[in-house]
Formats: structure tokens, C-alpha cells, sequence
């Protein structure tokens, strides 16, 4: 069993080394295939963040304010409710209608994200498009509303904005070296395949392993190759010296 392994594992040895061009080729096509597309071909993103702290109660607070850990529960909770409201399809046309570009609700959906940050009363709002402005201007335009909506809604709690969102100088997807790594790997896995399936649908005898191996028969002789034999009589130049 472990000498059927071992020829096996050098066969597969064998196939790479004779078909190396194949495999690596498969390795460069990818890698240049994807570094082109996500380059050129994908459309660049840019995200701008801001932040919301959330205080459990309507009173902005002081530094002679004390918080109990009920207060940041009650805080944490708000957050989640605050996303739901924010993200209502009628909270996010009255953001789009304020924006310098024409949005859809759709997109606004789509490029928004919204989360607790690491689980605290800080609620983080994100967005990503084409276009760093448009990023930077969504998240200003739902730190501005968001106050007064959420006030008007819940009647409980208040938020304070965190600084202001600024366009990204770097698009933040796609990540061409990531993609590019992706690529190659994946060329590299096909041409590997590739190489084992022609190996293995190759039918053809080429010495004596493979007809002990595939006609399970005694090889009794071999005919060796002989070269520089001449056209008459069969002899080689060797013969006749």
C-alpha cells in the first residue's frame, strides 16, 4: 500500500515537472487577468465614515455627569433601534432629497451601512460609491437629519455627532492585490487539474511500466531504436565499419 502511494505521489511528481510551462502559464494568465480587471475593468469605491454617540437620555452630558452602567445598556439598546428607524425607506428618501446628486433609495440602501461600533453606544455610519464626494456628503447629510428624526420618532434618548466625514483619497475597493493573488492561485489550480486529466485520459503506451501496468501481461523482449539504419539491407552505419 505505501509503495502504490509512493509511485503514485511520484508520478504526480513526474506530470509537474513535465509540464511545468503549462502549470506556470496557468499561474501568470491568472494573475494578469485579474490585476487587469479589478485595475481597469471594476468600477473603483470610496467609503467615508462618521460616528453618532447615542446618550440615553434627551440632556447632552457634561463632564460632571456621572454614567452608570444602566444608562450605556439602555444607550447600547437605543443604537439598535436608532438603525432600524434611519434605515426606514422614508427616513432614507428625506436624506437622498438633500444630497447634491440624484440618489435613489435603492442606492442609498445599498452604499449605507450602519453598525453598533464594537458593541458600544457609539453608532458608526458608513457609505461606498464611485464617487469620494457622494460618500463623504451621505454620511454628512444622515448626521445632520438624524438628530431631529430620531428625537421626532423615538422621543427618548439623543445622539452628538463624532467630527465630520471627509472623501477618501484611496478607493477602498477593489483590493487589486487581493484579487490578483486570487487570480493566480485559481490559474494555478486549473492548469494543475488540467495537467493530471491529460495524464490520466492519455491512453498511450510508452514503455515497458505501462504494459505490465495496463495489459497486466509479461513484457518477454524489446525492440531498442536504432538510429542512422539505411534504407537497404537494414544495416546501421555502425554495422558495416
Amino acid at each position: 500500500m505505501n509503495e502504490t502511494t509512493e509511485l503514485d505521489l511520484h508520478r504526480i511528481l513526474f506530470i509537474f515537472r513535465q509540464r511545468w510551462k503549462w502549470i506556470l502559464s496557468g499561474f501568470i494568465i491568472g494573475l494578469a487577468l485579474m490585476f487587469v480587471t479589478s485595475s481597469f475593468l471594476i468600477p473603483k469605491k470610496y467609503t467615508s465614515s462618521v460616528s453618532l454617540y447615542v446618550n440615553n437620555s434627551q440632556q447632552k452630558a457634561t463632564s460632571q455627569d456621572t454614567v452608570n452602567q444602566d444608562d450605556l445598556n439602555a444607550s447600547q439598546q437605543l443604537v439598535n433601534t436608532y438603525i432600524v428607524i434611519l434605515e426606514d425607506d422614508r427616513v432614507m428618501q428625506s436624506i437622498a432629497d438633500k444630497l447634491s446628486k440624484p440618489v435613489s433609495v435603492g442606492q442609498m440602501k445599498k452604499a449605507v451601512h450602519m453598525e453598533s461600533a464594537n458593541k458600544t453606544e457609539v453608532l458608526s455610519i458608513s457609505a461606498e460609491t464611485t464617487n469620494p464626494e457622494l460618500s463623504a456628503e451621505i454620511c454628512n447629510t444622515i448626521a445632520d437629519v438624524a438628530p431631529d428624526v430620531l428625537k421626532r420618532v423615538v422621543k427618548a434618548g439623543s445622539v452628538e455627532v463624532i467630527g465630520k466625514a471627509t472623501p477618501a483619497s484611496s478607493p477602498s475597493s477593489p483590493n487589486v492585490a487581493k484579487q490578483s493573488a486570487i487570480g493566480a492561485l485559481i490559474g494555478l489550480m486549473i492548469m494543475i487539474i488540467v495537467s493530471l486529466l491529460a495524464e490520466v485520459l492519455d491512453t498511450t503506451i510508452k514503455g515497458e511500466e505501462d504494459v505490465k501496468k495496463r495489459l497486466n501481461i509479461p513484457v518477454l523482449g524489446e525492440i531498442p531504436h536504432l538510429e542512422n539504419q539505411t534504407r537497404a539491407g537494414g544495416k546501421t552505419d555502425e554495422a558495416k565499419k
